[in-house]
């Protein structure tokens, strides 16, 4: 029982493998190319989450958050000594364009979330992460709490509302 990775199972693996042509052995084909990389399972990301990830809502899709955004959103989480809640993680490009998001945003690469901590402004939540190294896009929006974050390229970005005349 102590030899198990933290957040897996004991009995499980930590990658599962699967051949192109299925599992049956009867039907091996000695010239079929081994993948040259290995799929995690979802006993593999629950080390890096090991507590999972909060969600706003169900509809919010989390499942496929690069290793690199999870870990980000993880040292967040230990800086805060508070959950994240992700108000926003995978998008697919129909779902993208409903919403208005930008024509190449790494939401749709499950490179980017929009989170929240609660009792903790978006500015603030904004300031400390625009401060961590190796970090990506960070922005505001007008219309939401949320801050975005993003494993991409290092850039800023804060849309204030316009105030009515």
């Amino acid at each position: 029982m102590g030899s198990a990775l933290p957040g897996v199972r004991q009995g499980e693996s930590l990658f599962e493998f699967s051949s192109k042509t299925g599992n049956d052995d009867a039907d091996a084909d000695i010239y079929e190319e081994e993948p040259a990389y290995q799929v995690a399972s979802a006993a593999g990301m629950a080390r890096l989450a090991p507590n999972g990830l909060l969600k706003q809502r169900e509809s919010v899709d989390t499942a496929c958050l690069k290793p690199a955004l999870v870990g980000m959103l993880k040292a967040i989480e230990r800086h805060y000594g508070k959950r994240i809640v992700v108000t926003s993680g995978y998008r697919s490009p129909s779902y993208n364009r409903r919403v208005r998001g930008a024509r190449k945003s790494l939401h749709m690469y499950c490179a980017a979330a929009d989170i929240q901590i609660d009792g903790v402004s978006k500015w603030e939540l904004a300031k400390y992460v625009r401060s961590m190294p190796g970090r990506g896009g960070v922005g505001t929006y007008c219309h939401t709490k949320s801050v975005h974050v993003d494993v991409g390229p290092e850039r800023d970005w804060n849309w204030r509302c316009r105030r009515r005349k």
